[in-house]
């Protein structure tokens, strides 16, 4: 079974995260991004993580060198068919109109019978590809933790999708050493749910008793042995990112779901987390 190069459909929310972890276990990653920003950007947050793992050790400055010789950038979708993939990943916007119109473009311009990852935190796979004629090749999924290095990957598979497609997708995250939980289908997997259920809670605490986020984190990574705090992990996703989930969780339950409006005034002032310097917390 041939798994050695990766195409990505997009760069964004969890993408550059899974683009670090293919080009880090020797894969080959190509990446059509028409946004030269966000490209951009994504790659510096991978440069950071890879400076980061060689500062403690982790990695070497030659192993960066080639790990970012593995990543290519295509302008156009087309470009695709000039390179031998073997699994495409979508990596888009939050969004379930986003995902169903990028599904349907890979399914119907993407002439390669080849596994599509979805990469949906917060919508059924059902509602994006249901009736689809890829569907049988189609799989979702969510790494946790969310940034940067991922151990664990939320399988899920729809009624329609092939063993041989799920034999294939267990062997590449085989190569990447992750280990695939698979779950049912649902509105939101457990990660995401349980994250931004935690977001909430936080919010609605800090506005009610002005616990500051650090000792929020702090109480939740000590008192709960966590691994990391779940505000810590909202600034590496992003608070914008983490708007458009809530967003998109409400769709499903609006009187659980709403974006608390700590989060938007944050947005509002550019405070979108790790990458802006500043979210709930600070960085330098």
């Amino acid at each position: 079974m041939k798994v050695t190069r990766i195409g990505f459909y997009g760069i964004r929310n969890i993408g550059a995260g899974l683009v670090q972890t293919v080009v880090n276990k020797g894969l080959s990653a190509v990446v059509f991004e028409n946004n030269s920003d966000i490209y951009h950007s994504a790659l510096s947050i991978i440069e950071k993580n890879v400076d980061s793992e060689i500062e403690h050790w982790g990695l070497t400055s030659k192993d960066k060198k080639v790990m970012f010789s593995k990543i290519e950038h295509i302008d156009k979708f087309s470009d695709f068919a000039k390179y031998d993939i073997d699994i495409i990943v979508e990596s888009v916007e939050e969004e379930l109109s986003k995902k169903i119109e990028v599904a349907t473009r890979i399914m119907s311009e993407l002439n390669m019978n080849i596994p599509i990852i979805l990469t949906s935190q917060t919508n059924m796979l059902k509602s994006i590809v249901d009736d689809m004629e890829g569907a049988k090749r189609t799989v979702n999924i969510h790494p946790v933790p969310s940034v940067p290095i991922y151990k664990i990957v939320e399988l899920t598979r729809s009624l329609n999708t092939s063993e041989a497609t799920m034999e294939i997708v267990r062997y590449f995250f085989e190569k990447l050493d992750i280990k695939p939980v698979e779950i049912e289908d649902g509105c939101g997997i457990v990660g995401p749910r349980i994250l931004i259920s935690t977001v909430l809670e936080a919010c609605d605490m800090m506005r009610d008793s002005n616990i500051q986020p650090s000792d929020f984190d702090l109480i939740m990574k000590r008192g709960l042995k966590m691994y990391k705090g779940p505000l810590t992990m909202a600034d590496e996703i992003g608070l914008d990112n983490i708007k458009i989930w809530i967003e998109e969780l409400s769709k499903k339950d609006s009187s659980v779901y709403k974006v608390p409006q700590i989060i938007i005034d944050l947005i509002g002032k550019g405070h979108t987390g790790i990458k802006a310097g500043k979210g709930f917390l600070k960085y330098k």
